[in-house]
């Protein structure tokens, strides 16, 4: 993995390889992180030296580098450097989204903030099935189950990463008893009695619905 920033802090470890100028250390160890700084690590140079790295190739430049098709999906580029606001989590969230090889991606994994990797997500990928597995394994399980249902329950794309946009103040006509990203509230209401009612107890009924509650059948 080949990443441009231009602060190498938090890739710092005991095991480490630190170059300025020149790349004069093979990248090749599977247990070493090298750093060089350079501001002259071109798209050719990540095109040769992502089929040597092994672990962690660390660019620290002062400007981004100009990249084409083929080079993109081979390295991650810290948006620091592009002007705009970034952490580590950010980059992870791109590759877990982006890159196919998954082996890869358990790379870059660094025991981000279980909630803030969580926003990132919800702000990218909708999929209805992989929260589902998320909301089975996060609070229940020991943190490698999680790890494990975030990265190999994700389906990688071309889709662009964006960076999750503040809520204001909600506008949704749902009933208070709802979340505002809950997607079957319709369903729920006009299917089940004892929902609808619970709804109308908080006094939050939408446009067009009954405000009496409705009677309920039930098995004596």
């Amino acid at each position: 993995m080949i990443i441009f920033t231009d602060d190498d802090t938090p890739f710092r470890c005991d095991n480490e390889v630190i170059m300025v100028g020149t790349l004069d250390t093979i990248p090749s160890g599977k247990d070493t992180t090298y750093i060089l700084h350079t501001d002259k690590f071109t798209a050719e140079d990540v095109q040769y030296w992502s089929k040597v790295v092994q672990n962690r190739l660390v660019i620290v430049t002062r400007k981004a580098p100009k990249l084409n098709k083929a080079t993109k999906d081979l390295c991650i580029v810290d948006d620091k450097l592009k002007g705009k606001s970034n952490d580590n989590t950010f980059l992870l969230v791109k590759a877990l989204m982006n890159w196919t090889d998954r082996e890869r991606v358990e790379k870059v994994w660094d025991e981000p903030p279980t909630e803030l990797l969580n926003w990132f997500l919800r702000g990218n990928y909708t999929d209805i099935d992989f929260w589902r597995r998320i909301s089975k394994v996060q609070y229940l399980l020991p943190q490698k189950y999680y790890k494990a249902s975030v990265i190999h329950g994700l389906k990688p794309s071309r889709a662009r990463v964006s960076w999750p946009k503040k809520k204001g103040k909600s506008k949704s006509d749902k009933p208070d008893i709802f979340r505002d990203s809950d997607m079957y509230t319709d369903i729920l209401m006009k299917n089940n009695i004892s929902v609808a009612n619970t709804a109308r107890n908080v006094g939050a009924v939408p446009k067009g619905m009954r405000k009496r509650k409705v009677a309920e059948q039930k098995w004596i």
